[in-house]
């Protein structure tokens, strides 16, 4: 993403007295990073800025917005030098314990205000998505896919909830929930008492949403699952995953403890169901399905989970994940190691006593979920299914419509909610709309600078300093910085031990293409290329055009496979031609990147964020802007 830093010369000298002390005058840092550019949307670059412990740094989405993302700095590091495989430079700004406090309260507030308003956002597109089933005549609930329908067996598990339930509130509690829920559901109206208008403020979070379409799915939702409490549906085996070996294997002190677990979860639910939030239907779906794999736990003496991944994951298709076995052994030693941290946690909570640990088996839900998706691809031959990004169990499945309103109604309510999305769309594109040279990553930080420490936006100009690279000569110039530190990148990093370790022409030779390197392995998100040209200068134009050459060969070769491929090659040798031409020009944008990346492999990526590099400057008066 290419971003902007356009300042006044005014107010970067007012800036620079203010943000920056001398290095020996305090312990307190602010790191401004930048980041390498790669191809993809960072074509040009980015930016971020470290408080303690949390970077932030504002990305592009759609609608056309610059979104503030708020991360730990390993997280940071990981995607950025390890996955996207680029440099990160980190210039130190020592700066006052006030400034500190000031600079990461700004950023966490804007983050938290914003990230409300998003969730607002969702919340209206879903208002919408929802009234569109509803006038096809179904709507689509998280957890309806978990269970079989009508007529299957019982489950044992739900058949002991569902006897608890009558013992604690009644034999005719089931029956009178369902219809209390049928009454509300009779009684909403999609053209009721309009809403109030939703404000959306730079500093102000904004007002909650909850209107006709989320309280219809919600008390759907709930129906659906005391139907399925009602009549102890067993659950789908394609909502479940485990994988054999020792790794999800039940332990001895884990045996004995599953009926406490299970007990837990289902003391849990039976209170879910007293209670006054709207929205306890999927809860208690979900529960009720960890329940019955706990049961399939207790069964097969394996460790059986919900299924996480969602259905689009990217994958690994099955015939290169032999190819691949460095990276994927590396994957699954992760994943133990996450594993047996999940289940030390969990028996610890268990130990304590108290109500079901949420979080504690969340974790360790996930963390089986990748040993079992990495195992079961190894064993049995399969796609593998990228174990990132995984969610809260949902698999949706679709529900009937019931006492829905007429089509009338609801289509004047979808009228309601788009013209409501709409708008509010247009609101979030006006506070954080997204501008090539103007609004971006770099001018962003500052600007939130600005409000820390002036308590005012500042207009700015379009100056030369709108490449991050400028921008970051432009930082290391003006803010006192006292010093500079380079993270290199995974691919870098991993030269540089290899030519410490080996015949350094032994190791250009293989480790100059994608073909022979044995620290590269191509994924489907890179362009088509055959030399790295990141790490050369003088030889970069001869390599360039050969990659060019490749990247038109592959367009060739794409034109003929694309009914077949939907267009994959194709796009890859496009887009390898694209990137090869700044190359020609001694210029490097694209340097790979990876599906997985080892994090002991990381953590020796180049000088750690805290150390001081050869360029650390002597403590002294704050340099002025020029």
């Amino acid at each position: 993403m290419i971003c902007p830093l356009a300042r006044r010369g005014a107010l970067a000298a007012l800036l620079a007295v203010l943000l920056t002390v001398p290095a020996w005058a305090s312990d307190r840092f602010i790191d401004y990073l930048y980041v390498d550019a790669n191809e993809g949307g960072s074509s040009g670059g980015h930016a971020g800025l470290r408080v303690g412990d949390d970077v932030f740094h504002f990305e592009y989405r759609r609608p056309g917005i610059l979104v503030l993302r708020r991360e730990t700095f390993d997280e940071f590091r990981r995607e950025y030098t390890g996955l996207e495989n680029r440099t990160i430079e980190a210039s130190r700004i020592p700066v006052s314990e006030e400034t500190f406090r000031l600079v990461r309260e700004r950023f966490r507030r804007r983050h938290l205000v914003q990230r409300w308003q998003l969730e607002v956002f969702d919340t209206l597109r879903a208002d919408r998505r929802i009234l569109e089933e509803m006038l096809q005549g179904g709507v689509e609930l998280d957890g309806a896919g978990f269970f079989f329908g009508e007529g299957a067996a019982a489950d044992p598990a739900l058949l002991g909830l569902r006897r608890r339930v009558v013992d604690t509130y009644g034999a005719s509690f089931l029956a009178e929930r369902v219809e209390a829920l049928r009454r509300r559901l009779a009684t909403l109206d999609p053209q009721g008492a309009p809403e109030r208008t939703l404000e959306v403020s730079l500093d102000e979070p904004p007002a909650p949403a909850y209107g006709f379409p989320r309280r219809y799915r919600d008390t759907l939702t709930a129906l659906a699952a005391l139907e399925v409490l009602a009549t102890a549906r067993p659950l789908r085996p394609e909502a479940t995953i485990t994988a054999a070996g020792e790794e999800l294997r039940l332990r001895e002190d884990e045996a004995s403890r599953l009926a406490e677990l299970s007990d837990a979860l289902a003391a849990s639910l039976v209170r879910l169901l007293d209670s006054r939030r709207p929205d306890w239907g999927f809860p208690l779906v979900l529960g009720m399905a960890r329940l019955a794999a706990l049961e399939r736990t207790r069964e097969s003496g394996q460790w059986v989970f919900l299924d996480a991944f969602p259905p689009d994951a990217e994958v690994i298709e099955r015939a290169h994940v032999s190819t691949r076995s460095e990276v994927i052994s590396a994957m699954l030693r992760d994943a133990r190691t996450e594993l047996e941290v999940a289940r030390v946690r969990l028996a610890s909570r268990l130990r304590g006593g108290g109500a079901f640990g949420e979080g504690e088996f969340a974790d360790l839900e996930d963390a089986g979920n990748r040993v079992a998706e990495i195992q079961r691809a190894l064993d049995e031959g399969r796609d593998l299914r990228m174990p990132r990004h995984l969610r809260l169990p949902a698999r949706r499945g679709l529900r009937p419509a019931v006492l829905a309103p007429s089509s009338a109604a609801l289509t004047a309510g979808l009228a309601t909610a788009l013209e409501r999305e709409e708008a509010y769309s247009r609101a979030l594109r006006r506070l954080y709309r997204y501008h090539l040279v103007t609004r971006n990553c770099v001018s962003e930080i500052f600007r939130e600078l600005d409000v820390a420490l002036l308590g005012d936006r500042v207009g700015t100009d379009g100056s030369r300093s709108f490449i991050p690279a400028l921008a970051a000569l432009t930082v290391n110039e003006r803010y006192g910085v006292s010093e500079v530190s380079r993270i290199l990148s995974y691919r870098r990093a991993g030269l540089a031990r290899l030519y410490g370790a080996e015949n350094p022409l032994r190791v250009f030779l293989r480790e100059s293409n994608t073909i022979t390197s044995t620290l590269y392995q191509r994924n489907s998100r890179d362009s088509a290329f055959l030399f790295f040209t990141d790490d050369l200068v003088l030889t970069r134009p001869v390599f360039g055009a050969v990659n060019l050459i490749t990247g038109m060969a592959a367009s060739v070769v794409g034109l003929v496979t694309a009914p077949f491929d939907g267009g994959k090659i194709l796009s890859a040798g496009v887009r390898g031609a694209v990137f090869s031409l700044p190359e020609v020009l001694f210029q490097n944008i694209r340097k790979g990147s990876f599906d997985y990346v080892d994090p002991t492999a990381l953590a020796s990526s180049g000088a750690p964020a805290d150390a001081r590099s050869s360029q650390t400057r002597a403590p002294g008066n704050v340099p002025l802007p020029r």
